[in-house]
C-alpha cells in the first residue's frame, strides 16, 4: 500500500528505496500478541491457553509460521467487527506503540527521512494496526499481513500469504518493481528477513545493540 503523496505522484528513480521491519527493528520486541492482549483484555489469558500448544509446535518449528498466525488469529479475532478491530488499533498505536519503540531504529528512520529516500515498512504483523502508526511516523509505503473478512467481521484467516521471509521480497517487487532493489537499502532484526536484506543493495541486521551491515 502507497501512503505518500509524492510516492503516488509517480516514483523518482535516483531515489532510494528503504525497507524496515517493523518487530524488534523498529520496536524493542514483538507487537503482535500486545495487540492481541490490548483487544481481548481480560480474555487475553485464556484464549492463550487454547493456543498454547499450537505456540509451542512453532517455536520448536514444527508448526509453520502461517499456520500458527491464523490458529492466533482464529482464536483471537474470529467474529471481531472490522469496525471495532479499527477502534482498537488506533488506542494500540497511541497508547502503546509509543513505549515500545527502538530509539536505534527510530534514529536509522528518521535519518533516511532526511535524505528524502522512499522509506517501507514491511512486516509479517497485520497491517491492521500498522498501517494508522505508518501513516503517523511519514512512512511512504506499508506491506504487512492481511486479514480475511467477510460480512465486516474477520474470520480469523489470513487474505494472501503471511508477509514473512521470502514473501516479503515477492510484495516489495510486486509493488514497486524490481528495480526498485537498485541503492536500497533494508533493516531488519531476523535471520528470517535475510531473502531480504540480501535482496537490498545494503542490508543491515540487527546484532548486538548495532546495526551490522551483511
Amino acid at each position: 500500500m502507497i501512503l505518500s503523496e509524492r510516492l503516488q505522484r509517480g516514483r523518482q528513480a535516483e531515489i532510494p528505496f528503504v525497507f524496515f521491519d517493523f518487530d524488534g527493528t523498529l520496536t524493542r520486541s514483538d507487537t503482535f500478541m500486545p495487540f492481541l492482549h490490548h483487544c481481548a483484555g481480560w480474555r487475553y489469558y485464556p484464549k492463550l491457553l487454547l493456543v498454547a500448544p499450537v505456540l509451542a509446535g512453532y517455536l520448536t518449528k514444527l508448526v509453520a509460521n502461517d499456520v500458527a498466525k491464523e490458529a492466533v488469529l482464529t482464536a483471537f479475532l474470529r467474529g471481531c467487527t472490522e469496525t471495532r478491530l479499527e477502534k482498537a488499533a488506533c488506542t494500540f498505536v497511541q497508547q502503546e506503540l509509543p513505549h515500545r519503540l527502538l530509539p536505534e531504529g527510530m534514529q536509522k528512520l528518521h535519518e533516511h527521512q532526511q535524505q528524502g529516500h522512499y522509506c517501507i515498512l514491511v512486516s509479517a504483523s497485520p497491517e491492521l494496526y500498522l498501517t494508522e502508526w505508518a501513516k503517523q511516523q511519514g512512512f511512504d509505503g506499508i506491506l504487512g499481513t492481511q486479514l480475511a473478512v467477510s460480512d465486516g467481521r474477520l474470520t480469523g484467516k489470513l487474505s494472501g500469504r503471511n508477509c514473512f521471509g521470502e514473501e516479503k521480497v515477492v510484495r516489495i517487487e510486486t509493488e514497486y518493481g524490481k528495480d526498485c532493489w537498485h541503492n536500497s537499502f533494508a533493516y531488519s532484526d531476523s535471520d528470517t528477513d535475510m531473502p531480504l536484506l540480501k535482496r537490498a543493495a545494503n542490508g543491515f541486521l540487527w546484532n548486538n545493540h548495532t546495526f551490522q551491515q551483511i
